[in-house]
């Protein structure tokens, strides 16, 4: 056998292996040779041919089948599509509303929560400009309200908004009243008290005439321990009993800063422990001298008009004045005795002098004396200042305040002090030399008209 046949023969083989009908062929015939390979080939592709044919004719029928169900489907689909067309439009219609609606309620949530921001900051800062108020003292209970207001971290609430609003209001209409209430007032050495306090606005608080200053940080009214003139209290007391009409009243613009200055404000008293003893051996030279200039003034105006008494009766001399001791002394000397005359009405100027300069020189050296005083305690001030500085630095002035103090205090004391005297001095110098010169002129008038007698004679 040639190999082509061989080839051949094997594919044949395998055809029929692989054909439907090799089972039943090799269970019911064994091939032996190449006709009956041949013969059932031929009938496997025959049978291979029909069974094609049927599934063709299966196919058509189904293709049939499938476009018939697609028609229907499309059909049914044109059919609904036509019975959804309302349901679109108005699904489309809804989705434009919805859109519109979330955008409103976006806004509205964007406002309603700038609402709740500024209604949370607006309440905050109300609580501390309220806590400054001295109204807060006659309702204290306001203040929790308020806080709990601003504490607040919900969305605000009409009830909410108009308590605020109510507060806001009480407070401006009760800053431009005048209101008498009964409160706790902590007196000067820390005790409270009740007592009734009249409020002007939201300026000044008086109780019983005495000035009163609010305390914010605990929300009390504190009684003044140095209170101001007594005649501003005294404003204050008629006011709180006058029931009508117009009255003045004293009020702190400032809402009691100044009445706090107060407090720190050194009084007389205070200034003079500041001069140390340097400033108490200032005052007590400058009252001395004081004393003496009234003194020596009262006693030279007594004998000025003494002495203008004197003139007005020159002839009948009194012993009371210096010009009448200063004409006695010559009376029953001889008008011929013009040189003893002379001496005699010398000598009794010489004498009146004394009395009438008496103090002059200690006036003007207490006045000369009291500004090198208040020298002396400026440099010792200084001295205690560079002190502090050496031991303390110049961290904290108010270790330097006390040398700073005694400096400035004693040369205000040291002035204060001569320029009285000064001029104590001026007058009580004028009036002792005006009469002396009177006394000299009254002597040379004596010796004058006893001349013109001689010259008669």
């Amino acid at each position: 056998m040639s190999r082509p046949l061989v080839l051949v023969a094997s594919l044949a083989l395998l055809l029929l292996i692989s054909g439907p009908g090799h089972g039943q062929e090799a269970a019911g015939e064994q091939i032996t040779n190449l006709d009956q390979l041949l013969d059932s080939v031929r009938q496997t592709q025959q049978q291979q041919r029909a069974l094609n044919a049927q599934r063709e004719q299966e196919f058509i029928r189904d293709n049939a089948r499938q476009k018939e169900l697609m028609a229907q489907a499309r059909r049914d689909l044109e059919r609904r599509q036509r019975e959804n067309q309302p349901l679109l439009a108005v699904t489309e219609n809804n989705k434009v509303e919805i859109a519109a609606l979330q955008s409103e309620l976006k806004k509205l949530v964007q406002e309603v929560g700038d609402l709740a921001s500024t209604f949370q900051e607006f309440a905050g800062d109300f609580s501390a400009v309220m806590q400054e108020s001295m109204i807060t003292s006659q309702y204290p209970q306001r203040t929790g309200e308020l806080r709990a207001l601003a504490a607040a971290d919900t969305q605000p609430t009409i009830d909410q908004i108009e308590a605020l609003w109510l507060l806001l209001q009480q407070e401006m209409t009760e800053a431009g009243k005048v209101a008498l209430y009964a409160t706790p007032v902590v007196l000067a050495d820390g005790t409270t008290q009740q007592r009734e306090v009249l409020r002007v606005g939201t300026f000044s608080a008086y109780a019983d005439g005495d000035f009163l200053r609010y305390v914010p940080e605990t929300g009390e009214l504190l009684l003044l321990s140095r209170q101001p003139a007594a005649r501003f209290r005294d404003e204050a007391r008629n006011f709180a009993l006058q029931s009508d009409g117009v009255a003045p009243i004293t009020v702190d613009p400032t809402r009691g800063s100044l009445l706090g200055m107060l407090a720190y404000t050194p009084s007389l008293r205070e200034r003079i422990e500041q001069g140390g003893s340097i400033g108490l051996i200032i005052l007590f030279l400058g009252a001395f001298g004081l004393l003496l200039t009234i003194w020596r003034t009262l006693y030279l105006v007594i004998v000025y008009l003494r002495m203008q008494a004197q003139v007005r009766n020159i002839d009948t001399p009194n012993a009371s004045n210096p010009l009448g001791r200063v004409l006695s002394a010559v009376q029953g000397v001889a008008l011929e005795e013009e040189e003893l005359l002379e001496l005699k009405l010398d000598e009794a100027v010489l004498a009146e002098i004394p009395a009438l300069e008496r103090g002059n020189g200690l006036i003007k050296l207490l006045a000369a004396t009291s500004p090198l005083l208040g020298l002396l305690g400026t440099v010792t001030g200084m001295i205690l200042t560079f002190q502090a500085i050496s031991l303390f630095g110049t961290g904290d002035p108010k270790l330097m305040a006390g040398g700073i103090s005694q400096a400035l205090v004693t040369t205000v004391l040291g002035l204060v002090v001569a320029i009285p005297l000064l001029f104590g001095h001026s007058l009580i110098n004028a009036l002792s030399r005006s009469m002396i010169q009177r006394l000299d002129e009254q002597c040379a008038g004596v010796l004058a008209r006893n001349a013109d007698l001689q010259a008669g004679n």
